[in-house]
């Protein structure tokens, strides 16, 4: 189990809010602070074109700057993600009165599979057509044909497969529902080159138009089926719904169709690209699998249970202030790939803003979890809520993994992050096998350690990568501790002097003293961060 919020953990399978399912490794992560990859504006004043048939690949911006592009872009898709969360709680909230746990049961054993899914969808072709320097017809129809491929192939096995897996996890029921997954692989996969393009041109606030609709339909057809009594079909159907609304749209509005060409030429181009992608997200996806079966057989599937709630609180709150990180940084980083200095400033500048939004956040699960657990889940899940600080201090140090990851894929570097999430995913491994029988509590403290081994790996990698000193890496990370520190102090006070108060007011005083002195600290300690910040507020954004 893993608390990370750049890649896939594995306990999360597809968005039961109905949110389309996409390719990897923007979804991955999801898998994943939506605002960075916004800062790179005033350093790219002439944008670098490439031959995305028919539209200009840059989008439909023109004059603007690839920077107020990638804001405009994150804060979109940022848009998206909280609205179709706060129609998949509602949706919920439905689908639990009108549903048994069973349903929801059957679900989730599909959902398992297609964690590995998203994964092998489409080969990592689509992240190599968004930052490759140029593309033609040749190459966007090598990669359709060979990704459609993948996608019959992988749905085929997954089609006859179904009684076995069904056998090994021991639930024959859900043969059906595994078979059904077929065809949200064969749209994933069919849509990959559409979504690509789209990306590629940053056309994010259509992208964001797009799967907020897809969501919508699918939690009302889902709310229908259950009304129907169609019972875990429901929900089969809103995940398919989801789906092929965001597929019909993107091939609508990408206005590209497939020929017949197939380089050999590019095909290993884009192979030996791939691999490192789909490298990187078959590690991450077996450092859950594994993670997650020494914690049940160490201390017992009802530990895991309290484990998954504190995880799960992470990741939301990493989910609606991270998840357009790596499509928006990806494309962004790759048009500006020609220089270094470009890319260094980049780099800085959108990881002391994109640290600065989420840390806040943290925090205040850091300070609050003996309230706010309870609060949320109920006094069941109070054992849940000592695990929650040390999670939340690990998504903290762990937040930039998305950006570097961004960078690495951008510039046309995949096989180094695959060599360092390698090294990562298989020190977590070791240790939690090594510390698990003492406990919960150690877990997630181990958890902590290897996010700051990491961090600090990250610090060297790429600081190696853009040939400049640690420190220059370091430091846009290093500044926004004193605001962390002081806002947690602020916090931790406010919870003691209001603790006999209604927890609800008690967190919402809080909240709103950590974010207070949070943007305090930072306007005094980090102003040119504070005027980025301020830059992307509607209607401030700055232009060239």
């Amino acid at each position: 189990m893993n608390s990370k919020s750049d890649e896939s953990s594995a306990d999360a399978g597809p968005p039961n809010d109905g949110e389309p399912l996409d390719p990897p490794p923007e979804r991955l992560v999801a898998q994943e602070a939506e605002l960075p990859g916004l800062p790179l504006d005033r350093m790219v004043a002439d944008e670098a074109r490439v031959s995305d048939p028919p539209h200009d690949p840059v989008g439909e911006a023109g004059e603007e700057s690839i920077g107020t592009q990638a804001a405009r872009g994150v804060l979109w898709m940022t848009a998206q993600n909280w609205l179709a969360r706060a129609g998949g709680l509602v949706t919920i909230a439905i689908l639990t009165r009108l549903l048994a746990p069973e349903d929801f049961g059957l679900l989730a054993v599909a959902s398992t599979l297609l964690t590995l899914t998203y994964v092998l969808s489409d080969l990592g072709l689509s992240t190599y057509l968004v930052q490759a320097t140029r593309i033609d017809q040749a190459s966007l129809s090598t990669a359709f044909w060979v990704s459609l491929m993948g996608g019959v192939v992988m749905s085929a096995g997954i089609y006859f497969g179904a009684p076995l897996i069904a056998a090994v996890v021991r639930v024959p029921s859900s043969v059906p529902i595994l078979q059904s997954m077929t065809v949200i692989v064969l749209l994933i996969s069919a849509s990959s080159v559409p979504l690509s393009l789209m990306r590629r041109q940053m056309r994010f606030r259509l992208l964001a138009f797009q799967f907020s609709i897809g969501a919508i339909l699918a939690q009302v057809a889902a709310i229908i089926a259950a009304l129907a009594g169609l019972g875990v079909w429901a929900l089969v159907l809103q995940l398919l719904v989801g789906q092929v609304v965001a597929s019909i749209t993107q091939w609508f509005s990408a206005k590209w169709r497939p020929s017949l060409h197939f380089s050999r030429g590019e095909f290993g181009v884009m192979v030996r690209y791939g691999i490192n992608i789909v490298g990187s997200g078959l590690v991450t996806v077996g450092r859950g699998w594994v993670e997650t079966g020494i914690i049940a057989a160490g201390l017992g599937i009802r530990e895991l249970g309290y484990l998954s709630i504190a995880q799960r609180l992470i990741q939301t709150a990493n989910d609606l202030s991270g998840s357009a990180l790596l499509p928006v940084s990806t494309v962004a980083f790759a048009k500006v790939n020609s220089s270094k200095a470009r890319l260094q400033a980049a780099h800085a500048r959108a990881t002391a803003v994109s640290q600065t939004i989420v840390t806040p956040l943290m925090v205040m699960i850091v300070v609050s979890a003996s309230v706010l657990v309870p609060f949320l889940f109920g006094q069941e899940w109070t054992v849940s809520a000592p695990l929650t600080p040390p999670l939340a201090i690990a998504a903290v140090l762990s937040f930039g993994t998305v950006l570097d990851r961004g960078l690495l894929d951008g510039v046309g570097r995949p096989g180094r992050w695959l060599a360092f999430t390698s090294v990562i995913c298989t020190l977590s491994v070791v240790l939690i096998f090594l510390g698990v029988r003492q406990g919960l509590l150690l877990v997630t403290l181990i958890y902590v350690l290897v996010a700051a081994v990491e961090l600090v790996g990250r610090w060297f990698v790429v600081g190696h990568f853009l040939e400049a000193s640690v420190w220059s890496t370091a430091r846009p990370f290093l500044m926004v501790v004193p605001a962390a520190c002081v806002s947690a102090a602020g916090g931790l006070g406010c919870m003691w002097l209001l603790q006999s108060m209604n927890p609800f007011l008690c967190l919402a005083v809080t909240g709103v003293v950590v974010l207070g002195m949070h943007l305090a600290v930072t306007r005094m300690v980090t102003p040119g961060t504070w005027r980025e910040i301020i830059a992307l507020i509607p209607g401030r954004a700055r232009t060239n």
